[in-house]
């Protein structure tokens, strides 16, 4: 009986397993979905020539500033109503003047002085010349200096030199109960007034230039390779100055101001490694808009350097930390270059080497990236 069955067996075996075959090949596998390529943002590298600014900032001060002090002594009996803080003056004008009594009294001492040795030189010079030519009629042999009466004209002679001498230095010391400016500009402060009683060499105030304004500026050392500025301490030459702009907020409103870079100090500091560039500005504005620097005002400036000439600005968001960026080559792959940056703003950079002109750069911020990643290049 089963002998039978078996060949049954056999084709109901050999049946089952050509549709489980079957069933098998009926079932697809789920199709693999390709991941599309990420989208970025990519600029066209193309060279340009940029003028490079150097940022700093500062305090005005006057260009040039005095001491004013008394040069004799005595009560003050004058003092002018623009003698005052913040007064402007002008050149030669009379600030205060010192009680000249006592100076009078000496310069006419003196004038009686020289009047006495002019007549006592006139004497010895007559009787010199009297015992010159008693000797010649009378004497025998040389005669000595003493019987010529050398002796006593040189001392009257210098009694004269010394007499003249006194009436200079008094007329000097009397035209110094003046105190006058030495220059156009504007008074800073006063320490004297009405019946102030003053001692030589004493300070009586001081004022500064209102004309032109000085602003030390500090900059990089690294900086000074955009400046085509000289080191050697000397007042730069009009072709040789930058043109410097600064700016603050004065008066109520943004103000800026144009002037030129004038020095440079020679030092760099060993602990900032930063070197004073100073810059001039002249307060000759006559328009209503643009009033004169004052003194004291902190200000934001912007140097002209050099002009760079085919350079590339890239985007700040562009570089990673180590200074590379990310081009898509022609196959619209990810490939890293490494920046050989020139200058760094707050939000750009200028960069010589490492990219070339044409080249496609991510500009739009990777979450991930590596070399041989394909991406969707989209045009700025």
């Amino acid at each position: 009986m089963i002998k039978k069955l078996k060949p049954l067996f056999i084709l109901l075996g050999a049946f089952t397993i050509s549709y489980l075959l079957w069933l098998l090949g009926q079932v697809q596998p789920d199709p693999v979905e390709e991941v599309p390529a990420p989208d970025v943002i990519v600029k066209i590298l193309t060279p340009q020539d940029f003028q490079v600014q150097i940022s700093s900032n500062g305090t005005t001060t006057p260009l040039t500033q005095t001491i004013l002090t008394a040069e004799v002594g005595g009560e003050v009996i004058y003092r002018s109503k623009k003698f005052s803080e913040g007064s402007s003056v002008i050149e030669s004008e009379i600030l205060a003047k010192i009680d000249d009594t006592d100076l009078q009294l000496q310069y006419k001492n003196a004038l009686l002085q020289l009047a006495n040795a002019e007549v006592q030189y006139s004497l010895q010079l007559a009787e010199a010349e009297v015992a010159k030519e008693a000797w010649g009629k009378m004497g025998d042999g040389v005669a000595s200096d003493l019987t010529l009466k050398k002796p006593q004209l040189k001392q009257a002679e210098a009694l004269l030199e010394v007499a003249k001498a006194q009436v200079s230095s008094s007329k000097k010391k009397l035209n110094k109960t003046e105190i006058v400016a030495p220059y156009a500009g504007r008074i800073q402060n006063v320490n004297i007034d009405l019946g102030t009683t003053i001692i030589p060499g004493q300070p009586v105030g001081a004022m500064y230039t209102s004309s032109e304004i000085e602003i030390t500026l500090a900059v990089k050392d690294n900086d000074l390779q955009f400046l085509s500025i000289p080191m050697d301490g000397r007042k730069l030459d009009p072709s040789e100055q930058a043109i410097v702009k600064i700016k603050s907020f004065y008066k109520g409103r943004n103000q800026t101001w144009i002037g030129r870079l004038e020095r440079v100090d020679g030092v760099i500091d060993p602990v900032t490694r930063m070197i004073n560039l100073i810059a001039v500005f002249k307060n000759d504005f006559i328009e209503t808009d643009k009033p004169n620097l004052p003194i004291g005002l902190f200000v934001e400036a912007q140097i002209d350097g050099i002009k760079l000439k085919d350079v590339f600005s890239i985007p700040f968001n562009a570089i990673s930390e180590n200074n590379e960026v990310y081009i898509v080559n022609n196959d619209n792959k990810l490939e890293s270059k490494k920046l050989s940056i020139l200058k760094k703003y707050s939000d750009f950079v200028i960069v010589k080497d490492g990219i070339k002109a044409g080249e496609r750069i991510v500009v739009s911020k990777l979450s991930t990236a590596s070399n041989g990643i394909k991406v969707n290049p989209v045009y700025k």
